[in-house]
């Protein structure tokens, strides 16, 4: 089959946006994720290759005797299925019924899960925000902490940190803020310049629920900002982590980036598109973190140069506060996941554990 140009372009751009290390990060194997790339690049669809995978896992999940052998199975179908529909900016209905695929695939990994994981929705505004929370065990957790990404990788992806976390005897609600996953396919929240206030709720879940509990807030990517701002303005969240995450943002003029920002923001209009993402950013000179900040940066992150992220830190003078650099890192660190997971739930269980524990 001969591709034309622009095809070639497309099938390029979506394999630097979605490259190998993130899909194994997100839970894919690497020689499903390299066998992708391979038949993508000859010619077949993203979102079919993918979708294919998906089903030939959840036939040998729903095959598989051993629970644990089953909820990796599951699993993996259910990170397919997050690759497959980011090849939609737009939320058409092929992106929805993908998303939902993948929604019942972690439904049946959750049920199999080693640490519990119940489903979260949270009311706001006129609609709802939907999470996942995994629960640590045993006996009560030191803390929760709220994870969540950024234009295109949303709740489900993170399962690996959220059990790091709950490794440290933390619990972790991985979620999708307004703009995000389900919460605004599912739940019509779409985010603005009050972005915030939706992160917030799920601080407000955890406070009705384990009222005095310390809560930490971790964003990654373009969640990283979010993560930034919230802390700034919710007194409550005692320590934020912000991996991969621009302090400003102006609107690229990329075709893809803006149909994502579009999407995410419910607006298509550029120069009201431009005026939300000016609100929206970071001022440590105006409005400083006070809380614990870890900032994750890498070197070879090709959206947010090394250097960029110290910003966040300006004005921040807690014991706590610092950045980890990894020389070869991509963005998000892609490329170094346990190592990373182990790093920022250590430093939570530190940040939110009682003073001089």
């Amino acid at each position: 089959m001969q591709l034309t140009e622009d095809q070639l372009k497309q099938i390029e751009a979506l394999c630097r946006a979605m490259p190998i290390t993130r899909m194994v990060d997100y839970g894919m194997n690497r020689e499903a994720a390299e066998l992708t790339h391979r038949m993508v690049r000859e010619g077949q669809a993203w979102d079919a290759v993918l979708e294919e995978l998906a089903r030939q896992q959840e036939a040998k999940a729903q095959a598989e005797e051993d629970p644990a052998i089953a909820r990796e199975l599951w699993h993996t179908a259910t990170a397919s299925l997050i690759f497959a529909q980011m090849a939609f900016n737009a939320d058409s209905e092929r992106k929805r019924g993908l998303y939902r695929q993948m929604t019942r695939c972690f439904t049946r990994f959750a049920a199999l899960s080693e640490f519990p994981v119940s489903r979260i929705e949270v009311p706001h505004r006129h609609g709802k925000l939907f999470g996942w929370h995994f629960h640590a065990t045993p006996g009560e957790a030191a803390g929760s902490v709220i994870v969540f990404g950024g234009m295109s990788g949303w709740s489900t992806a993170y399962r690996s940190m959220a059990e790091a976390l709950c490794q440290r005897g933390l619990d972790c609600l991985l979620v999708d803020g307004p703009g995000q996953g389900d919460s605004r396919l599912e739940g019509g929240i779409f985010a603005d310049t009050d972005v915030t206030s939706g992160f917030s709720r799920f601080v407000d879940r955890i406070q009705e629920c384990t009222p005095g509990r310390p809560v930490g807030i971790w964003g990654n990517s373009f969640g990283g900002l979010f993560a930034a701002l919230a802390a700034t303005r919710d007194r409550r969240v005692g320590a934020c982590c912000i991996n991969g995450g621009p302090m400003l943002t102006e609107l690229p003029p990329f075709r893809t980036a803006q149909e994502q920002f579009a999407a995410m923001f419910g607006e298509s209009d550029p120069a009201a598109l431009a005026t939300i993402l000016s609100a929206l950013a970071f001022d440590s000179r105006r409005a400083p973190l006070s809380c614990p900040t870890l900032v994750l940066e890498g070197g070879a992150d090709p959206l947010v140069p090394l250097g960029a992220q110290r910003g966040f830190l300006e004005g921040n003078h807690h014991p706590l506060s610092r950045v980890e650099t990894w020389p070869d890192g991509e963005h998000t660190i892609y490329n170094h996941p346990t190592e990373r997971n182990a790093l920022a739930a250590a430093w939570f269980a530190t940040a939110l554990g009682p003073p001089n524990a």
